[in-house]
């Protein structure tokens, strides 16, 4: 048997892991048929079948399993080891991958990407938008932004976008032809537009505050999706009443399309974090992201929404 080269066992693990030969030789930045290649050659060092791959799937043999669990651990030391290095480098370069829900990347990331690569031009950065809840050892992802509630205890979360207000709006078409509700127990007579949660597949229940008072309102369901833009689409075409970030209609709240419902009433949220796996040296890349975020924390999402009323600073 000829012994494996690392990157062949690299291959392995990144294609094990994704169980998708076109994704893994992307995460790699090779070309598919070189990784193919390269898996080939390590099938053929060792003599045994890793991988059973269709025209569909992919999946591993006993063997790959046995393989997997074995060096897993042995690249996660060697990524340790090399992180360990950042200490001695002063530069900032070098790739760093950032996950992101579709609403955080788009209010809060991408505007500010031009001005953070301008300052560290140095830096490739590579955003993976997903609103599923992915391990980052697991995918060899730097960092990911969350709401704060969703972060595990095991990782380090810093406060990337101060507290803000999420508040009911409809269109004002819709309310021409429904009725305004005069309390949040009103709300169980019209049609609401509710956002089902893909962290775990619930329709997320609206928690409101006004002042002292809290109000946990039973609502009519008329429209139901499963990602925050798509619920502000479908409150500003009429669909019902709606809660969302005021960043996400503030065009059609200038123009007059839609118009905020039972004023005064919010759902707070305590802020968003970036979050990343506990370790004694990060990234030199991720620390420059993690002092840039920090120092231009209230834009863009404070100039857009109202902050959280009492809620405490980090």
């Amino acid at each position: 048997m000829h012994k494996p080269e690392l990157r062949e066992l690299i291959a392995f693990a990144e294609v094990a892991r994704q169980l998708n030969f076109t994704r893994a030789a992307a995460a790699l930045g090779v070309s598919l048929p070189s990784f193919s290649q390269t898996l080939r050659g390590l099938e053929e060092k060792l003599g045994v079948r890793l991988l059973t791959r269709t025209t569909r799937s992919v999946s591993l043999t006993e063997a790959g399993e046995e393989l997997l669990a074995n060096i897993g651990p042995i690249l996660s030391g060697l990524d340790s080891v090399l992180d360990g290095l950042n200490k001695f480098r002063s530069a900032t370069g070098g790739r760093l991958r950032i996950l992101g829900s579709r609403t955080a990347t788009t209010v809060l990331i991408a505007p500010l990407i031009g001005r953070f690569l301008t300052k560290h031009p140095e830096i490739e950065l590579e955003i993976i938008v997903d609103d599923l809840h992915l391990d980052l050892v697991e995918h060899r992802i730097d960092a990911g932004i969350q709401v704060g509630e969703r972060i595990e205890k095991d990782m380090i979360a810093v406060r990337i976008a101060d507290p803000f207000n999420e508040v009911l709006f409809a269109a004002k078409d819709y309310l021409l032809a429904h009725g305004e509700p005069s309390a949040p127990s009103a709300l169980v007579d019209h049609w609401c537009v509710r956002l089902r949660s893909p962290w775990d597949g619930t329709i997320r229940p609206w928690t409101l505050h006004k002042g002292a008072e809290k109000a946990e309102p039973v609502t009519g369901t008329h429209v139901v999706a499963n990602d925050l833009r798509a619920v502000a689409s479908a409150i500003a075409g009429g669909a019902g009443i709606g809660l969302v970030p005021t960043v996400l209609l503030q065009d059609e709240l200038r123009s007059g399309r839609v118009v905020t419902v039972l004023d005064g009433w919010a759902s707070q949220i305590s802020g968003i974090y970036l979050y990343y796996p506990s370790r004694r040296q990060i990234p030199a890349a991720l620390a420059a992201l993690i002092t840039f975020m920090k120092q231009n924390r209230s834009a863009p999402i404070s100039a857009c929404t109202e902050k959280a009323t009492g809620a405490a600073e980090s």
